[in-house]
């Protein structure tokens, strides 16, 4: 089997990203209609400012009106952020001496679980930690039943998809199909904020954070990958509205799960590699609005220990077929 590579996966998971990003979601719209939304909108905005102002209403006195309040949301926010940067030093140290206990019950329940019944084996150290886009991680270490990465992210792009992720690689020794039961141990602690500034109609800015476990034969590619799980993590919101003002709001995170992937099919000889993601989904209206997700702060971090896997079935490896082959040879 060829060797594989940490530069050969870096040229797939680039890739990847790229044939990502150019597929067009039916749920969001390119760049030239969010072009024709914003002219029509700046329109509309502007013929309702003259009817108001004609009207005898102030706007600059009625936005200035509104700059305490603003301001006040801001300032709840950066102490919810505080709060839960204390929080997490805290419960550093317990989460995960969980992850580590969860694992350890894996291997000691395997020949009893439903989703270990057979002999499991451990991949206790990712091949590579990796980032879309690749300069998002601001620390990373790989290091065995103890892997974590830190990074954080803001934009005010109208859309898209960013991910961290851990690589575990197993090479299917096997010359025959290999049916395997999977699972991790995940944990991510940070805090997500968005940002609305004032609008007439309504300034809308989200973010999204899911955890996945992915499981694919080959490299990763722009495509689905052979099985897939995915747990919702957290999300926040922020709306600004012309009566209202802008709007800043946040929301902690601090998640720990298990995940798996159950009945998997391998094809002999197989690369196999496990993903473990963070996955951030945004939508910012155009104007001013942003989003952010810290997991770089403090004791702010996403964790993976160990990737867990069983084979279910017991297929030939190329040293049985040769022993096979010598004894019915020699009879």
């Amino acid at each position: 089997m060829t060797k594989i590579t940490k530069a050969e996966l870096k040229k797939a998971l680039i890739k990847a990203a790229a044939q990502r990003a150019n597929q067009s979601s039916g749920l969001r719209t390119n760049d030239a209609q969010r072009a024709q939304l914003l002219r029509s909108r700046l329109a509309s905005q502007k013929l309702l400012s003259e009817f108001l102002t004609g009207a005898g209403l102030d706007l600059k006195r009625w936005r200035t009106a509104q700059g305490p309040h603003s301001a006040l949301q801001e300032g709840l926010v950066e102490k919810q952020k505080k709060a839960a940067l204390r929080s997490a030093a805290r419960n550093r140290g317990k989460m995960q001496a969980s992850m580590h206990k969860q694992r350890n019950a894996w291997l000691a329940l395997a020949p009893q679980s439903d989703i270990f019944p057979n002999p499991s084996f451990t991949l206790d150290t990712p091949f590579l930690i990796w980032s879309t886009p690749f300069f998002l991680l601001e620390d990373s270490a790989a290091v065995p039943f103890g892997s974590w990465a830190k990074f954080d992210y803001e934009t005010s792009q109208p859309s898209g998809e960013e991910r961290v992720s851990f690589y575990f690689l197993w090479e299917s020794p096997y010359t025959d199909y290999a049916v395997i039961n999977a699972a991790t141990s995940f944990s991510a602690t940070g805090y997500l904020q968005a940002h609305a500034p004032w609008s007439f109609w309504g300034n809308q800015s989200v973010v999204n954070a899911y955890a996945e476990f992915n499981v694919w034969i080959g490299f990763p590619n722009g495509s689905s990958p052979n099985a897939s799980t995915e747990f919702f993590v957290g999300a926040i919101g922020a709306l600004g509205q012309a009566l209202t003002g802008s709007d800043t709001e946040g929301n902690s995170v601090s998640s720990g799960l298990s995940m798996s992937n159950t009945l998997v099919a391998i094809p002999p000889r197989a690369a196999v590699f496990f993903e473990v993601a963070l996955v951030l989904d945004y939508e910012v209206d155009d104007g001013g609005g942003h989003i952010q997700a810290d997991f770089n702060s403090g004791d702010f971090e996403i964790a993976c220990p160990v990737v867990v896997y069983s084979i279910l079935n017991k297929p030939p490896e190329k040293a049985n077929l040769l022993r096979a082959s010598l004894a019915k040879t020699s009879r």
